[in-house]
């Protein structure tokens, strides 16, 4: 007799919603806080590489962001399993490791940190000194990569690279160097968060009006719902009730309280929710939130 087999697997349709694509692009001294929205990133962004500002320069094989923790473990005699907060992070590094393959004056600066530049006519000689200044640092590294619904963004305060610089060249290849930039606190007074941190920018709208009405049902407790849409592909409804409308907000994927609902169907919801309040929403094909409208249920009570 053959073995069968039960396959499991996490996949599922939100996987391919949370995916992070491409090697994406890294900016220096970029103010992300001017931005609130996937919308408002992705035209800065456009502006930075149109003017040329801001950009570290291209990149050959992606990169990397690593995060360490000397992690301790709190000793006491006693002690014979790991026990919930009885660890303690002593030190934290976050870094951002690159490979350009673009090698200006600039970027040799921008690599190094330590470097003076001096320019008379067409020549320009790069100095390079033994001791750091506070102008080598820089303001901040940002790292800006595609998702499936968004971007995301990995920040470096005052970057500094602290590996060994190596320019690389080939016979019909391109030369490199490598970058290995690290986060670095601004002053001694915050030792509770990071230099560095990540953030995700989903794709800005609004919900559109969904029109619902409510009717009395076919059986005892049911509700007829209705709406001014028609479903396209890929596309459903999903409702929840409540005492006062539920809300749901633009591009939010409804969690396990919402039910779906075919659009046509009457609806169970019980007698002692007449004159309550349901919202309706309308998911795309990706299971994210585009209209929403709500009524007062009319139920059939006998």
């Amino acid at each position: 007799m053959g073995v069968k087999s039960n396959i499991t697997t996490p996949l599922r349709k939100e996987t391919y919603k949370s995916l992070q694509l491409n090697a994406g692009v890294t900016l220096v001294n970029f103010d992300l806080t001017q931005y609130d929205s996937a919308e408002e990133l992705k035209a800065a962004i456009a502006t930075a590489i149109q003017t040329n500002t801001n950009v570290l320069g291209a990149t050959r094989g992606g990169g990397t962001f690593t995060i360490t923790r000397d992690i301790r473990q709190v000793e006491a005699d006693g002690v014979r399993y790991l026990f919930v907060g009885s660890e303690i992070v002593d030190a934290m590094d976050g870094y951002l490791s690159e490979t350009l393959i673009e090698i200006t004056p600039m970027h040799i600066k921008q690599v190094l940190g330590n470097v003076d530049i001096t320019t008379s006519g067409l020549k320009t000689t790069l100095s390079f000194r033994t001791a750091f200044e506070d102008g080598d640092y820089l303001t901040n590294v940002v790292w800006i990569g595609d998702t499936s619904e968004g971007f995301v963004a990995i920040e470096l305060a005052n970057a500094l690279n602290t590996a060994d610089f190596t320019f690389t060249f080939a016979d019909k290849n391109e030369g490199t160097c490598n970058v290995e930039y690290h986060a670095h606190q601004g002053d001694v007074s915050d030792y509770e968060n990071a230099p560095f941190g990540m953030i995700f920018f989903d794709a800005e709208g609004e919900l559109d009006e969904l029109t619902v009405t409510s009717a009395a049902g076919t059986n005892v407790g049911g509700t007829k719902i209705t709406t001014d849409y028609t479903l396209g592909s890929g596309e459903h409804f999903v409702y929840k009730t409540g005492n006062t409308a539920p809300s749901i907000a633009y591009y939010e994927y409804p969690d396990y309280t919402w039910t779906e609902w075919d659009g046509s169907s009457d609806i169970a919801v019980g007698t002692g929710l007449n004159g309550k309040k349901i919202t309706v929403a309308l998911l795309n094909s990706s299971g994210r939130a585009t209209k929403s409208g709500n009524a007062t249920l009319v139920v059939k009570t006998t």
